[in-house]
């Protein structure tokens, strides 16, 4: 669980109002077979206003989190997020989501399956906020799956498992990427691979913070250089750990990239 400090407590809900948050624990696959892995989903759907928080929240905040009670032989991976968005808690703006999204994780069986269908039981605690928040804790979901012979598709489900799968940020290796410390400040620099690249304006790249380092509530710094480079400068965070190795984090470019269209999230994590 990672709780980031908060500047000023949030108002609760009370107790007994209902949480806003739709959220449902859905499968990719409506069937299974010994010793495959395949994909649950919590499936979170915000009102209006409101939002729920990425695996760092940044400075405000509490991350969904999953613990798990499956058959024996079963084995869940970590959630596999999609690249947040900026979301605002009261005049504080932290890690998030605030559209519809997919919080993906693997699911491996045991190479021997006994019976017919499983079981798979999850409690799942949030913070789903917008003037006020409303946490839950432990909340119980349970997924059962027929076993088979040979996996089956659900054809409902996997085309919004697609989706969200594209929006997993990923590593480039083609991207070389510097960082380093300067007092109060984190200068990290981007170059793109190949000449000239067709970069997006600097107000339409942000980087998101994986451990804290970065405060997610100050301005970022953001300058395109000549021929094709990226300069980052980050306020460091008053609650950063003890100088790291890496600075861990999502880099995205809201609207158009080099390699496209469409948005771009690149998983970086550059030694110091």
């Amino acid at each position: 669980v990672i709780l980031s400090l908060l500047l000023l407590p949030p108002p609760l809900l009370a107790a007994g109002d209902k949480n806003p948050l739709e959220i449902r624990l859905i499968s990719e696959m409506k069937s299974i077979r010994a010793g495959n892995t395949f994909y649950l989903g919590l499936h979170l759907r915000h009102p209006v206003g409101f939002h729920t928080y990425w695996q760092h929240p940044g400075i405000v905040g509490l991350a969904t989190r999953i613990e798990w009670d499956l058959p024996d032989g079963f084995v869940a991976g970590p959630i596999q997020w999609p690249a947040p968005e900026v979301v605002t808690m009261a005049i504080y703006q932290a890690q998030g989501y605030h559209a519809e999204t997919l919080l993906m994780i693997p699911v491996t069986a045991p190479a021997v399956l006994a019976g017919k269908a499983v079981v798979l039981n999850a409690r799942v605690s949030w913070m789903c906020c917008a003037k006020t928040c409303h946490p839950a804790a432990k909340v119980p979901f349970a997924v059962t799956l027929p076993v088979a012979d040979a996996a089956e598709p659900d054809p409902v489900n996997q085309p919004l498992f697609a989706e969200f799968r594209a929006r997993v940020p990923q590593r480039d290796p083609a991207w070389q990427t510097t960082v380093k410390r300067e007092r109060n400040r984190i200068i990290l620099t981007l170059q793109p691979p190949g000449p000239n690249p067709a970069l997006p304006p600097a107000a339409d790249i942000r980087f998101f913070t994986a451990d804290g380092q970065v405060d997610s509530n100050q301005p970022q710094q953001i300058e395109v250089l000549p021929g094709g480079g990226i300069r980052l400068n980050l306020a460091l965070s008053e609650t950063a750990p003890p100088p790291p190795a890496t600075l861990p984090g999502v880099v995205v470019f809201q609207h158009g990239c080099p390699v496209g269209d469409k948005p771009f999230r690149l998983e970086i994590d550059p030694s110091y």
